[in-house]
């Protein structure tokens, strides 16, 4: 019986280890063809963008997913860490209702371990999510509190901060009458941050870690100042272990998945987050063995860096002119059909998608498979009686 074609992204050779099961291509007919497969064993750099509603969260659990089918002898050279800002992963340990036959797929609970802040754990399922007080800057705390660091509330923390950076400590050493304070004291009340606190719980070999923050809807600095920790810490973890590596690996690879991007890496809000993830992580983070995946409905808002270090880039619908054009103005010379044409031809169905990959210099239109365990990222359904 013949080998069933098929198309390997992310790599120029069709070896058949490590790899994730991505979709299957799209005819103009809408007819499906061979499935098309991603490489994880090369480090990447992977922007998942579309339409709100046509399948960038969704497309996001497919991979994540697919880590959980790799053969343990693959898995367990890779961690992956999920940033679930809208807490529609946490959901992924329960089957899918979707039909799967025609994929020749079954419905599947994905093994997961989730993770929150303490104050926004309501079942007991979930795990603590502290913030090492070691992993924050002088300008990290500025920037959760909301204060310049040039500024007089700069200088005033400037000066209470000695060799801890401690929280409770720190609000003691400030004036009670100072506004400074009283914003200590609410951060410390949080429970989010310890000096006693470490990441390494997320590196366990294999692992897929779902770290909620849904609970803070309306507070984006301190959603920045938790990711830019995190990727601080584990971009220094990998750095290091990198250097002692010899024929073993003490500290897995790491593939960092952050949905709703935008909010870490908008060009015109200068985050710590988007800072720490551009700089490290996608100009750096190859040697070390760092992979990041973003998603996002609003390409426009992540800037040219992003889009030019994205090696892998996954389009789904898009309408919005900006978005559109920041694309066109990132396609890369092997693809001669311009942006807006190619999304013409997706159409309104949910699910497909562009992929324009640099490894193999291939632009591919697709139909991302369906889901195996549930998607929480759907609309709520209206019961009427």
């Amino acid at each position: 019986m013949p080998e069933e074609k098929r198309y390997l992204v992310g790599r120029r050779d069709d070896g058949g280890e490590g790899l994730l099961f991505l979709g299957r291509y799209l005819a103009l007919d809408g007819s499906l063809g061979a499935s098309v497969y991603l490489d994880v064993l090369k480090p990447h750099a992977i922007l998942i963008c579309g339409k709100r509603g046509y399948g960038k969260s969704y497309t996001m659990g497919v991979l994540i997913e697919e880590f959980a089918r790799l053969p343990f002898k693959v898995r367990k050279n890779f961690c992956a860490i999920v940033v679930d800002t809208m807490g529609v992963f946490t959901r992924m340990d329960k089957p899918s209702m979707e039909c799967l036959k025609e994929w020749c797929l079954e419905p599947e609970a994905i093994p997961i371990r989730k993770f929150a802040p303490r104050s926004h754990i309501h079942s007991g399922d979930v795990m603590p999510l502290e913030i090492p007080t070691g992993s924050l800057s002088f300008y990290d705390y500025c920037e959760l509190l909301g204060i310049e660091p040039l500024g007089e509330g700069g200088a005033e923390l400037l000066n209470a901060m000695g060799e801890s950076f401690e929280v409770e400590e720190l609000a003691g050493a400030v004036e009670a009458s100072s506004p400074i304070h009283g914003m200590l004291r609410m951060v410390a009340s949080w429970g989010l941050f310890s000096g006693k606190a470490s990441f390494d719980g997320l590196l366990e070999p294999g692992s897929i870690n779902i770290i909620d923050l849904s609970g803070y809807g309306h507070e984006p600095e301190v959603k920045s100042c938790i990711v830019a920790s995190l990727a601080r810490a584990l971009y220094d973890a990998r750095v290091e272990a990198r250097r002692r590596e010899e024929g073993g690996r003490e500290v897995p690879l790491v593939w960092l998945f952050i949905d709703e991007a935008h909010m870490f890496m908008d060009s015109g809000a200068d985050l710590r987050a988007g800072r720490v993830l551009t700089n490290e992580w996608l100009r750096q983070g190859r040697q070390p063995g760092l992979s990041l995946v973003l998603a996002t409905q609003r390409p426009s808002a992540l800037g040219k860096d992003v889009l030019s270090q994205a090696d892998l880039i996954v389009c789904h619908r898009l309408t919005l002119r900006d978005d559109v054009e920041a694309l066109e103005s990132a396609r890369p010379a092997y693809v001669k059909e311009p942006v807006p044409d190619a999304i013409s031809r997706l159409g309104k169905e949910r699910g497909a998608a562009i992929v324009i990959d640099d490894a193999t210099e291939s632009y591919h239109v697709i139909k991302v498979r369906p889901r195996m365990s549930e998607h929480g990222g759907g609309e709520p359904p209206v019961y009427i009686d």
